[in-house]
């Protein structure tokens, strides 16, 4: 089962680390090839209106992808890293409580971007997106807690580990 994880986690994380790499890769194109405002369509039964849409909100939103998708990526590296140590038999390493801090810092810090991503736009685009309650926030703060949780009870297992490797 460990086996089938790794490689389901290794497929997913080679595709999230390739979307990163293409979002990057467009965001310095936007950033650095001189362009005009792009133009959204918007059609209706009536016909259709176009806005022009500032580069500043493609350079946001596309560099909010590519931050959202990287975070992931690197979440999935760490649990790629932890599958691993769980199939060689040895999961109560030291290493493995630092990478799931590291999971949880990089949830919460994903969770907080788009939290506040989702804001920004409600507020800059009105009646585009509703803006997220505090509510919404609710479940990842609960995930980031599980995570930091379990990042102690490694730590524990680690400990434990160690003093029965000095027991005769």
């Amino acid at each position: 089962m460990s086996s089938l994880l790794g490689v389901a986690l290794g497929a997913a994380f080679w595709i999230l680390a390739l979307l990163t790499l293409a979002a990057a890769l467009f965001f310095i194109f936007m950033a650095f090839v001189p362009m005009g405002p792009l133009g959204l369509t918007a059609t209706s039964d009536d016909g259709g209106t176009s806005v022009p849409v500032p580069r500043a909100y493609v350079l946001f939103g596309v560099g909010a992808i590519t931050g959202y998708l990287g975070g992931f990526a690197l979440i999935l590296r760490h649990l790629r890293r932890i599958v691993y140590s769980l199939r060689i038999g040895d999961p109560f390493q030291p290493a493995n409580v630092s990478r799931l801090k590291q999971i949880g810092l990089t949830l919460a810090v994903v969770t907080g971007g788009a939290w506040i991503g989702q804001t920004l736009v409600s507020r800059l685009v009105r009646g585009a997106l509703e803006p997220p309650s505090m509510f919404d926030l609710v479940t990842p703060a609960f995930s980031v807690l599980v995570v930091f949780v379990l990042a102690e009870v490694f730590r524990e297992g680690a400990r434990l580990r160690r003093e029965s490797e000095l027991t005769i």
